[in-house]
């Protein structure tokens, strides 16, 4: 005898309730799971770097401004109800906003509303050392500086993670109505394990428990080069240039280092970013790694400035001065000063074109203070580069960021688990041991 169907209704009814009540379990579980877990994620190791439809979304807004729903959706190839079923978290979340006032009239149908990053609700905090001060930016969603705090480099990491946290307080105190969101630390450690580099303290040997204590957001750790590089990609695209396939970046100054991004994403191996430091110059400026003629020393500001002082084109005291002494003497005139840098940027396009050989990426760009602070630098390095390269010309881009580009580094590395997956970014805020939803309103 075959069973009703109202019977077969019944056990598939049944079915469903068992298997829904699984599911539930098994997230309560989960999210028990998370909130048990003082550091559920160790600084620097995202969740995931995959980028969420969420993360799609800002990075669209981050890219042409304002749009429609419609506009999000042929931007990014999702459905007009994906769209509005991302864009509703977003606005709840308040990491957008509605832009009324940008609505365009005399259109057929129903105007939409544009949307935009909300840049007022949330404060990130990005973290670097650059000539041997402790730096700190508040930076609001889209990277703009909001603020700065110079500060003295602790000795080691476990003594300066309550410096940050004692800077973001600082920050909240500046900003009542934004809720503090990130922190986003930029070096990776490898050159500070050398006392004479100063490039401050090793945050690799931070234990686990000590972040949560100090610093009540969670925390991203991005290597030095690796970050300024990418907020420099993100400028490009920001002038509505297309995105290159290979883009190379060089930092020629302290701490050197080169980073290469391909199709968006910077390869990274488990040991950590390589370096150009000890790329062969044909020098007899002696290295601590044992070899003579790296890259890194001969053109150290510290072996210009011994050099200078020893030609007689500055003072016993510009040691203490630092290299700002030498850049002042090329400007006043003189020309020692004058060729001892343009030996150095002589050396660095040399080493820019050895790289550019051979990666061949679409686009070469360099930064660094030194490229800012002494500007007739930049001919000789672009000459030197250009006849070095046995490739086809490809023209150097110079960094956007010029001295700034050690903050917009930072704050990039303070934005990059909210671009990749704004949702969950707000929900690791949330388990924090620290969080306050009192005292940050939009986090909860």
């Amino acid at each position: 005898m075959r069973p009703r169907r109202a019977d077969n209704d019944r056990m598939a009814d049944a079915s469903k309730l068992r298997i829904a009540a699984r599911a539930t379990a098994s997230k309560a579980a989960q999210a028990a799971t998370v909130r048990a877990s003082p550091h559920p994620h160790r600084p620097g190791s995202p969740a995931s770097d995959t980028v969420t439809p969420a993360g799609q979304v800002l990075r669209v807004l981050r890219r042409i401004g304002p749009a429609t729903r419609s506009e999000l959706s042929r931007q990014t190839g999702f459905s007009l109800s994906a769209v509005n079923r991302v864009v509703g978290e977003l606005l709840g979340c308040a990491l957008l906003r509605d832009r009324p006032e940008l609505t365009v009239g005399g259109v057929v149908g129903r105007p939409q509303i544009p949307l935009d990053l909300n840049a007022e609700a949330y404060f990130t905090v990005g973290v670097h050392v650059d000539e041997g001060r402790l730096r700190c930016v508040a930076g609001d969603l889209r990277g703009r500086a909001l603020d700065r705090l110079v500060l003295d480099v602790p000795d080691t990491a476990q003594e300066a993670l309550p410096v940050v946290g004692s800077a973001l307080r600082r920050f909240r105190l500046a900003f009542p109505a934004r809720c503090a969101l990130w922190v986003g630390i930029v070096g990776d450690g490898r050159s500070d394990r050398r006392a004479d580099r100063g490039c401050g303290p090793d945050w690799r040997d931070v234990a686990d428990g000590a972040w949560p204590a100090a610093i009540p957001v969670p925390v991203t750790i991005a290597p030095h080069v690796e970050a300024m590089a990418a907020r420099e990609l993100q400028a490009l695209e920001l002038t509505g240039r297309p995105g290159p396939s290979s883009y190379l970046y060089l930092h020629v100054d302290e701490p050197f280092g080169a980073a290469w991004i391909v199709d968006g994403r910077i390869p990274v191996p488990r040991s950590g970013a390589g370096t150009i430091g000890h790329l062969a110059t044909g020098s007899d400026v002696p290295c601590p790694c044992g070899r003579v003629g790296c890259l890194e020393v001969t053109v150290a500001d510290r072996t210009l400035l011994a050099t200078a002082v020893r030609d007689g084109a500055l003072g016993p005291d510009a040691a203490t001065r630092g290299i700002g002494a030498l850049y002042a003497a090329a400007a006043a005139g003189a020309g020692h000063a004058a060729a001892l840098l343009d030996s150095r940027a002589d050396v660095v396009g040399r080493a820019v074109a050895m790289m550019r050989d051979i990666v061949n990426p679409d686009v070469v760009a360099v930064g660094g203070r030194g490229l800012v602070a002494y500007r007739p630098g930049r001919e000789v390095l672009a000459r030197s580069y250009a006849r070095a390269s046995a490739l086809p010309p490809l023209p150097l881009t110079f960094s956007s960021f010029g001295e700034r580009i050690g903050d917009a580094g930072a704050l990039g590395a303070s934005l990059s688990a909210v671009y990749t997956d704004p949702l969950g970014a707000l929900r690791r805020r949330a388990a924090r041991p620290s969080y306050d939803p009192a005292a940050d309103r939009f986090c909860g």
